[in-house]
């Protein structure tokens, strides 16, 4: 299965017929919440172009595959992907978030086939995600983050869950490095370090 979400998530919305605010429409993604992350993660590989639709998608990031189908992550509230940017599985897009036409916080995810149409392809049989409303759970590998580097620093504990994200965006030239996080860094790696040299010297 690939999940645009770490852990656990839930399917709020199938793809298919519904009732929104009135009108009976033919919904042509899924709507997913993130419950252990908000963070959402790239479910392909491919060039990303930012984009914003007032009264439809919100803060949204469309990502073209090397076949030319397009891949559309929506009201999101934050987008930490770089506009024509080449993006792979796993890497942070952006945040959920309830921007544009929406009834609350949740990320729409679809799927849609080459060129400009606004028709759309199965998401489910994509990602593997089941069409259902539902919980499920994504398997992570046991690894907190998908850079080596930052998987390194998670297992010593010097970079907490809190600021992972962050280090994977800095550490991929996606965002500024921050000062503080360095002096963060440096100052728990010495913490670690003589640590280390206690545990040698006993």
């Amino acid at each position: 299965m690939l999940s645009p979400f770490k852990g656990s998530f839930r399917v709020t919305c199938e793809r298919g017929w519904r009732n929104l605010f009135g009108k009976r429409e033919y919904h042509k993604g899924l709507d997913l919440v993130g419950i252990d992350d908000t963070t959402v993660y790239a479910v392909g590989d491919g060039e990303v172009s930012v984009l914003y639709e007032k009264d439809g998608f919100g803060k949204y990031v469309r990502q073209t595959l090397s076949d030319g189908r397009r891949i559309y992550y929506a009201h999101l509230d934050e987008i930490y992907a770089q506009n024509a940017s080449s993006v792979k599985v796993g890497d942070p897009i952006g945040k959920m978030g309830a921007t544009g036409k929406v009834t609350g916080v949740h990320l729409h995810l679809e799927l849609r086939p080459k060129g400009v149409t606004k028709e759309s392809l199965d998401i489910c049989e994509y990602t593997g995600i089941v069409n259902k409303r539902a919980q499920y759970y994504y398997e992570t590998k046991n690894r907190f983050s998908y850079d080596d580097l930052v998987e390194k620093l998670m297992v010593l504990g010097i970079v907490t869950g809190e600021n992972m994200v962050s280090w994977e965006l800095m550490l991929s030239g996606r965002a500024q490095i921050r000062y503080e996080y360095v002096r963060t860094l440096l100052k728990r790696c010495c913490e670690k370090i003589t640590e280390l040299e206690k545990e040698r010297k006993t």
